[in-house]
């Protein structure tokens, strides 16, 4: 397969996750995200850690499902509630216009390390370091928590596929511990969200 074709699409769905508003639209995304990954592992490493790789974001999603769904699956004013509590990592300057032209710089700059420093092979350089910048910039310029974590699942993503590429025939122990880490770190994600919605009204009342 060619990487062209794998390499479109993840841009355009890692793009989609960091402008969108929608809690459903996020979660198709990181898992999308994780079996556009899974395939390009398929074709440049081996089908085991691709299959590792795609059930491991099949279970990324399916732990951030309900804890999404709580926070923005509700009415108006609980959805209001909500919006107030997430907004704790900074001001709210960055809109999705400033967000989506950060990921155009992301990609841009991308392009430059792929060619100035290639660890690995091929589109592969650039795959990761889209990843890698998209996922720092959710993580250093978004305006709510939710974004945040999504941005340090796409920075797993990107050590993932960039240790995978450098050495290819790894063992089971290693690939498990990967696994392992972004599951736990989804978990996390999850366990968070879902006692910032379940106690958001007593912080916010204490604020």
């Amino acid at each position: 397969m060619n990487e062209l074709v794998l390499l479109i699409p993840l841009v355009l769905v890692a793009s989609l996750l960091s402008i969108s508003l929608n809690w459903r639209i996020a979660v198709a995304c990181i898992w999308l995200v994780h079996v556009l990954v899974a395939a390009w592992l398929w074709t440049a490493a081996t089908p085991e850690v691709a299959l590792a790789k795609a059930i491991t974001g099949t279970t990324v999603a399916v732990l951030l499902w309900p804890s999404l769904r709580a926070l923005f699956g509700t009415g108006g004013d609980v959805r209001r509630q909500t919006r107030r509590l997430l907004d704790v990592h900074g001001p709210r300057a960055t809109d999705e216009p400033f967000m989506l032209l950060g990921a155009l710089l992301a990609a841009a700059a991308a392009i430059a390390l792929s060619y100035a420093f290639p660890l690995v092979e091929g589109a592969s350089n650039f795959a990761w370091y889209w990843l890698a910048l998209l996922g720092l910039l959710l993580v250093v310029l978004s305006k709510d928590i939710v974004r945040v974590g999504l941005g340090l699942l796409l920075l797993v993503n990107a050590v993932d596929l960039v240790d995978t590429m450098v050495a290819r025939n790894q063992g089971l122990f290693a690939i498990g511990a990967r696994s392992t880490v972004e599951i736990g770190l989804a978990l996390a994600l999850g366990v968070s969200w879902t006692f910032l919605q379940a106690r958001g009204s007593r912080l916010l009342d204490g604020a």
